[in-house]
């Protein structure tokens, strides 16, 4: 299980996606005030995308499945960060600078679900290429 690269891409998505709740940005922004929604839903969404991400790990048996499953993952990022932008950007606080540089403290939690997302699409290319290997070896 562990030898596989897509477990590690999995297992970094996630962690790219917990990481997320460890920054002020989401939970402190004008968003988190002025809507309801906004915060609930980012928590979860990020507990659920990351808590799937973690299970499909385990369904390495069953390799078409974990690629269905990683599919979902993927939807559910996309959906984290439309809630995330979408909430920031309804508030005007969807920027990455701050006075005319670059502000880290925004930029890195904006990023960290484009990242998560970038693992998961290589996670899914490795269990496609693992089905391919498969395969090739059941014609012989």
């Amino acid at each position: 299980m562990i030898q596989r690269i897509q477990t590690v891409y999995l297992f970094l998505g996630a962690l790219a996606l917990a990481a997320l709740g460890l920054f002020d940005l989401p939970w402190s922004s004008a968003a988190a005030s002025t809507y309801v929604w906004f915060v609930p839903s980012l928590i979860g969404l990020i507990l659920a995308t990351a808590g799937t991400a973690l299970g499909a790990i385990f369904l390495y048996e069953n390799r078409p499945t974990q690629r269905t499953v990683v599919v979902g993952v993927q939807i559910g990022t996309i959906l984290l960060a439309g809630v995330l932008y979408g909430g920031l950007y309804l508030t005007a606080e969807l920027t990455f600078t701050s006075g005319g540089s670059l502000d880290w403290t925004r930029t890195l939690p904006l990023a960290l679900p484009i990242v998560a997302y970038a693992l998961f699409l290589l996670a899914r290319r490795g269990i496609v290429h693992d089905i391919e290997l498969v395969e090739s070896m059941d014609r012989l």
